[in-house]
């Protein structure tokens, strides 16, 4: 992790705030989006991603990185911290699931 992307991340327990853009001529209807996160990916009456840019509330985020990262098509784009922040996020979720 470089300088930049560790002052850009926040601290681990910080709630963050991100943006998502979504690129409807690369959605295929996959629906994988919708199915990690569907409150916040709504899909149109054809199946495809009905939104094109939204901000996602702290509680939120992490959802729409798995949702971002589920599309096979890379039809998502978070506007947040770097990769290396979610990772830790989605492995500190499962940990405390185990205790």
């Amino acid at each position: 992790m470089s300088a930049h992307d560790a002052a850009a991340a926040p601290g681990p327990d910080e709630e963050v705030t991100v943006r998502i853009r979504t690129h409807p001529a690369l959605c295929t209807g996959w629906g994988q989006c919708h199915r990690w996160a569907p409150d916040v990916y709504p899909l149109d009456e054809d199946g495809l991603i009905g939104v094109q840019r939204l901000e996602v509330p702290g509680e939120l985020a992490l959802h729409a990185w798995y949702g971002a990262q589920a599309c096979p098509q890379r039809a998502i784009t978070v506007i947040g911290p770097p990769e290396a922040y979610w990772v830790e996020q989605q492995r500190r979720r499962h940990e405390g699931r185990r205790s």
